[in-house]
């Protein structure tokens, strides 16, 4: 058999990571007739309680997925929104919510996410990947457990900090972009007044303030600069984001204060995954591990869940994996860039950059949206085509992005 490509056999994926992407990708791939094996280094790997953002686009995807229950059980729409800025005096612009885009508690619904997998996906848990060797046919994948099994496929979905894309393309201190910029996390037994979220920029921060709509409680998340060779301090730093918050206005006072007892808290830095090519033989990555946007941006979602189908129907329509690959990377990419390069742009420009720089960050942001524009109509018009102008062969209930 010839490298690059596969028989008509019953073909076997390894997908590595259960988190958003992984659970996509080995609900795709089960659909498209694959025997997946999706595992995951962490015995519990659903702890965090902070807020995910899932767009229209994500949302359709989960529907197409047999998730409108999900849907309806544990996602809220999204809140409309205040956003504020000013140096001296808070200036304010009201924005109405959008019934499709949707908010969830991470863990509650990754967990949903992981339990809608069919059960002849096999799932491991508390298994580590610790090698992997490709070969002229397959990938030969070695665990913690000391057990070893070959693979048509390995599909890196596990996040900021991939094992998968350490062994086979680049470390993170190579594919990992950090501007010196830390997020604040912050979960406050306090309601937000009226439910509206607040977006802010002052005194050198950007803030996400989000309430959770299920509950009395707020998302408080800022971005501050903290130089590479400072220590964190956590303390210090809560405080002053809570400083920040209480002069956002009276009505955030009350939040402020409840960030204040808060021991719900975290520090994590902004990072951005940059790499020029997200596969190599029979190995691919899937949404953070190939190209993580940052949580601020709440476009992660977006970029995994429709991935997750592309790569998926991508492998159907061809047995070179290589020239599958090669598609859905096409195909995700441009957005994937695009939403890195402003989420960068708007963070720096918020948060450090001033005069001349702070022109600089905002002109270049828009020339790399223009850049995409081109790119994005090619994508539109040659979507029902394949890239050698012939109308692929569909299943009617699949559903083209």
């Amino acid at each position: 058999m010839a490298s690059g490509t596969v028989g008509t056999a019953r073909r076997r994926a390894l997908v590595v990571g259960c988190g958003m992407a992984g659970c996509a990708a080995a609900w795709w791939l089960e659909r498209e007739g694959w025997e997946v094996v999706l595992v995951d280094k962490e015995a519990e790997p659903y702890p965090s309680s902070y807020l995910l953002q899932l767009d229209a686009q994500a949302t359709r995807v989960l529907r197409l997925m047999g998730g409108q229950e999900i849907i309806d059980e544990v996602t809220f729409a999204a809140p409309a929104m205040s956003v504020r800025w000013g140096t001296r005096k808070v200036r304010e612009l009201k924005i109405d919510g959008d019934g499709e885009w949707r908010l969830a508690r991470r863990a509650v619904l990754l967990s949903r996410l992981f339990a809608h997998l069919p059960g002849t996906v096999q799932t491991r848990l508390g298994v580590e990947l610790e090698a992997l060797e490709h070969r002229s046919d397959d990938v030969l994948a070695r665990f913690s457990d000391g057990s070893s099994e070959s693979f048509d496929v390995v599909v890196g979905a596990d996040g900021l900090h991939s094992t998968v894309r350490r062994l086979t393309l680049a470390s993170e201190a190579h594919s990992v972009y950090r501007n010196g910029l830390t997020h604040v996390w912050i979960n406050a037994d306090a309601p937000l007044p009226d439910g509206r979220a607040v977006i802010a920029s002052r005194e050198g921060m950007l803030s996400l303030i989000y309430p959770f709509l299920d509950t009395d409680q707020t998302s408080v998340m800022a971005l501050v600069p903290l130089p590479r060779s400072t220590e964190p301090d956590e303390p210090m730093l809560v405080e002053q984001v809570c400083d920040m918050v209480e002069r956002l206005g009276p009505d955030m006072r009350a939040v402020a204060a409840a960030a204040r007892e808060s021991e719900d808290t975290k520090l994590t830095r902004f990072s951005q995954v940059r790499l020029p090519r997200w596969y190599t033989r029979r190995v691919v990555l899937l949404g953070d591990s190939a190209h993580c946007i940052d949580p601020v941006s709440g476009m992660g979602a977006h970029a995994s869940l429709p991935g997750a189908k592309v790569l998926a129907e991508s492998l159907r329509d061809t047995d070179d994996v290589t020239l599958a690959f090669a598609r859905y990377e096409a195909e995700i990419r441009p957005f994937a860039k695009t939403a890195q390069s402003i989420t960068a742009r708007t963070v720096e420009f918020s948060t450090r950059a001033e005069g001349r720089n702070r022109a600089a960050t905002l002109a270049g942001g828009i020339g790399d949206l223009l850049a995409t524009i081109p790119a994005a109509l090619t994508r539109h018009s040659n979507r029902r085509k394949t890239p050698f102008g012939a109308e692929p062969s569909r299943p009617k209930q699949v559903t083209s992005l």
